[in-house]
């Protein structure tokens, strides 16, 4: 019954119900399986996210690290760029410009609506509500990285991850910057507000043609400031700073202006222009002006400041300067270390935001130029490079103050290279007082008297003319200039000891190569020197030796950092003895006022005590004068750019006169001063050879130090050479062992008399310790050693009995000689008889008496025969008498002779005086000859 009732219900359900139940199973089956679906998606989705995650994790930390760091620094400063790098005089006036953009930072206040309003329109239109990342269109971006595997297309940046890019990051679009951007973003919309940003913003756009920043842009192009641009105006800098080149209105002027009327058309739509306004902008031609503004202006001035605020940046960032080198390597350690931080320096000062002041003095700067121009106006030859073939350069500096206030680099303003300070030639003679004479002076060894003798010897240098003096005074072989003293004087002091005193002063381009070279005392360096560092080298001269480090900076000053060199003080250092300095001054005065002075005739106006030198290199391929007064120092260099010969040209012609020229212009109306003399200094009579000059009262005391150091330093060379000597040398024989016994007990002996106590401990030690090990040896040695000294034993009796036997024989020799020459001496006392003599007989006994001193002789037979003939020969000579009557005849025949030549002479006088008498009526007197006057003689 159960079971029809049921079938009878299902009976009873229409047809249409049937249908939405079918319909309703199906829609079921389908939202489960839509949602299995999402299910399945989300699960994948949220896999692949893990997966991503995972492997972009590391670069999202890093960009993290990267946002923390930059926001950790971020300032104000940091969004405005630097301005032009200027230079001034001591005056305060311009005289060098760096060009780093010409930027001008303004504020929003001075910045156009027009402009404000277009930035929005066309690259941030949500910028006033986003609060720094627009969402929406990083969104965009995002679904392009996509659609681009991975390639970034398009931006989506704020103007506000703009400024963070132009600021922090690179131009380069990649994820991790992009990340960074989006991570600082709402950082800087935090710390500023809007308007900040948009005037970060402004000021830190490129506009092309070297325009940072909107005020240099609209300068440049439309020739008015930011805050007068008109909208269409203000479309152009926009569109150029989307592209600056591609949108550049002096390159691609269609380009550009298709590119403003795409942003007049997105100021439109945003309803920052009206419809009269759009279309007026729109239809506006695009003018550009182009004005130009002042270029980088380097000039001789310039940029020498600028070499110099470069070196006191380096002192600054702590770098340690070096002048001289021990070898190859500690050089081109040094060069590469002084290359990096100079470039580094400079090429700050190059990228802008610095003010230079320097004591530069503009008056002197044309002073000395219009000088060198002038003197040299004669020689008109070109370079390849127009320049002219004969250049000038010259320093000038303020003894009063230390500062150069003049540097000239070469003839003419238009030449930009500063052979003043980059140019390093061979200084000749100039170089003598610094490197030869002033520490000369300062060793007490030397003084303006002390006689130097002057010659020429092999391998040596010449003097200037080939002349020679011989003994001559310090202060006479300095004015005449002499070669030969000035290598003896600087042999003797130490070359390396007056090489040091030019790196005291901070002279640059010495080498290592320079290290050791007596040419170096007549100027002879490898690479040459500086005109500015001669300068400087006589102007401490001229301060009593004092050197002071100040160049041309008086002040630097960074736009964002301040005063730079505020706690910065000069540098001074006692190079040469005060005394020194004032003796060496007073010699130099001689250049000008000494019958020899090779500056004779360059001497100052107004009775200006001066002091210089003259310099001329072989061949006059340089010629130089470096002198100074009280006031100023002035060194002057004339020469070819390539070196060349210039006969005829000294360094008292050119170089000479130019110095005289404008020292004499920059003294008018200054006060004579001469150099006031020095306690330690008195002017006495020279002991050694009578003249009376200037000397230090501690001149004596410090030679004897100077020649004790260099016995000292003698014997330290002497002990090292053979302490080297011993601890290299080894036992190969007996003989060896007394050799090592000598050379110790020499070693021992010396020591004691090395006044370094450190160095002789060191050498005691290192000797007794070979010792030590000799005597090891030698103890191995005995038996040996023992045979080897009974040898020598027997040896030396031997020798000693031969010598006795040698002596005797050598006695008895010289016995037998002296006993044959005591009878040879008796016999030719008869040999000798002229006529019998009274004695005759006595010297005949005498004789046959001395003939036993020969008995044994092998002579004696032959001898005793010449005896005889001699006694017989007696007979045969004349008497007394007739020998008296001889001599007296022969007398009076010679007497006859010289009569009669007495009269031979007295006749040829008579006639030679006729023959003058006939003769001498003639002389100057023309009547004689008559007409045709006198006929020439063959």
């Amino acid at each position: 019954m159960k079971t029809t009732h049921q079938s009878n219900q299902n009976k009873a359900v229409s047809p249409s119900k049937r249908r939405l139940i079918t319909a309703f199973g199906v829609a079921g089956w389908l939202l489960r399986g839509i949602l299995s679906i999402f299910t399945a998606v989300f699960i994948f989705l949220a896999a692949a996210g893990l997966i991503v995650y995972a492997a972009v994790r590391p670069e999202l930390n890093k960009c993290r690290e990267i946002a923390y760091d930059k926001l950790a620094q971020m300032d104000r400063s940091d969004f405005s760029m630097l301005s032009d790098t200027v230079i001034y005089d001591k005056d305060g006036r311009q005289i060098g410009l760096i060009n780093a953009g010409h930027y001008q930072y303004v504020d929003i206040n001075h910045i156009s609506m027009n402009l404000q309003n277009g930035y929005i329109a066309q690259e941030d239109r949500r910028f006033k509500s986003h609060g720094g990342v627009d969402w929406i269109a990083t969104f965009r971006a995002g679904l392009a990285l996509i659609k681009h595997g991975g390639h970034v297309t398009q931006g989506g940046s704020t103007i506000t991850q703009q400024v963070i890019k132009n600021t922090y990051l690179t131009q380069e679009r990649t994820f991790t910057r992009k990340i960074v951007e989006i991570l600082l973003a709402p950082e800087l919309e935090k710390k500023y507000s809007k308007a900040d940003i948009m005037e970060f913003y402004c000021n830190t756009n490129f506009y092309g043609h070297q325009c940072y920043g909107v005020e240099a842009a609209s300068l440049y192009y439309f020739g008015k400031h930011a805050q007068d641009l008109e909208p269409e105006e203000a479309a152009v800098l926009i569109g150029i700073s989307n592209s600056p080149s591609a949108y550049d209105p002096v390159s691609h002027p269609d380009a550009s202006k298709e590119k403003r009327n795409d942003v007049l058309k997105s100021m439109y739509e945003m309803g920052y222009l009206s419809d009269e306004d759009y279309e007026k902008a729109v239809s506006a031609p695009l003018k550009i002006v182009q004005q130009e503004t002042e270029g980088t202006d380097e000039n001789y001035q310039s940029s020498y400041a600028i070499h110099c605020a470069a070196l006191e940046l380096m002192k600054l960032n702590g770098f340690e300067f070096q002048y001289t080198f021990a070898d190859k390597e500690d050089y081109e350690a040094y060069t590469q270390r002084y290359t990096a931080a100079y470039s580094e320096q400079s090429d700050r000062i190059r990228a802008g935001g610095f003010q230079i002041y320097t004591s530069l003095d503009s008056d002197l700067q044309t002073r000395l130029q219009n000088q060198i121009d002038t003197s040299l106006s004669g020689f008109t030859e070109l370079q390849e490079n127009g320049k002219f073939a004969l250049q000038g350069a010259g320093v000038i500096v303020d003894n009063r103050t230390n500062y150069v206030t003049a540097i000239v680099g070469g003839r003419g303003t238009d030449d930009p290279f500063n052979r003043a300070y980059l140019s390093a030639r061979q200084p000749g003679s100039t170089i003598k007082p610094l490197i030869d004479y002033g520490p000369a002076f300062d060793t007490g060894e030397y003084y303006p008297s002390r006689t130097v003798n002057d010659h020429k010897w092999k391998d040596g240098p010449s003097n200037s003319g080939g002349r020679y003096f011989g003994n001559v005074t310090v202060r006479e072989a300095l004015n005449r200039s002499l070669n030969t003293v000035a290598w003896q004087v600087l042999e003797d002091i130490g070359i390396d000891y007056g090489l040091n005193y030019l790196g005291e002063m901070q002279f640059q381009k010495l080498t290592y190569v320079d290290n050791d070279v007596p040419s170096l005392s007549i100027g002879g360096f490898t690479n040459g020197l500086r005109v500015v560092d001669m300068a400087k080298g006589y102007s401490t001269l001229a301060n009593g030796g004092v050197y002071n480090d100040r160049t041309c900076i008086v002040k630097i000053v960074h736009e964002h950092d301040g005063e730079l060199t505020k706690d910065m003080k000069p540098s001074a250092k006692q190079v040469y003895r005060s005394d020194s300095a004032f003796m060496l001054t007073d010699v130099l005065k001689g250049t000008f006022t000494a019958s020899y002075g090779t500056g004779r005739g360059l001497g100052l106006e107004n009775n200006m005590p001066a002091a210089g030198k003259t310099g001329t290199t072989n061949s006059s391929k340089d010629t130089w004068f470096c002198g100074y007064t009280r006031y100023y120092t002035t060194a002057v260099w004339v020469g070819y750019d390539i070196p060349r010969n210039m006969p005829g040209i000294y360094g008292a012609t050119y170089a000479g006169k130019i110095w005289k020229n404008v020292m004499d212009e920059i003294h008018q109306g200054l006060e004579p001063l001469d150099w006031e003399q020095p306690d330690t200094v008195e002017r006495r009579t020279d002991k050694n050879n009578g003249i009376e000059d200037y000397f230090s009262t501690t001149a004596q005391f410090r030679a004897e130090q100077s020649l004790h150091e260099k016995e000292q330093a003698a014997l330290a060379e002497k002990l090292n050479t053979e302490i080297n000597a011993f601890c290299t040398k080894e036992i190969a024989s007996v003989e060896d062992t007394y050799t090592i016994k000598d050379q110790y007990s020499s070693i021992t002996s010396q020591l004691p008399l090395l006044d370094d106590g450190e160095l002789r401990a060191e050498l005691l030690d290192k000797t007794e310790k070979r010792y030590d090990y000799f005597n090891g040896i030698i103890a191995q040695m005995g038996d040996e050693i023992k045979r080897y000294e009974d040898q020598k034993a027997a040896e030396a009796k031997k020798a000693q009995e031969e010598a006795a036997q040698a002596a005797q024989e050598q006695r008895l020799k010289e016995e037998a000689a002296t006993k044959k020459n005591t009878f040879l001496l008796a016999l030719e006392a008869v040999e000798n008889l002229k006529y019998q003599q009274e004695d005759a007989e006595t010297l005949v006994n005498d004789a046959i008496d001395k003939l036993s001193l020969i008995a044994g002789d092998e002579e004696e037979s032959s001898l005793s025969a010449r005896l005889q003939t001699a006694i017989s020969r007696i007979s045969t000579l004349p008497t007394a008498e007739e020998w008296k009557a001889e001599q007296a005849k022969m007398s009076e025949e010679e007497a006859q002779k010289e009569q009669q030549a007495q009269l031979e002479v007295q006749s040829h006088q008579e006639q030679l005086r006729s023959t003058l008498n006939q003769e001498r009526f003639k002389w100057n007197n023309m009547e004689y000859y008559g007409p045709g006057g006198r006929g020439d003689y063959e």
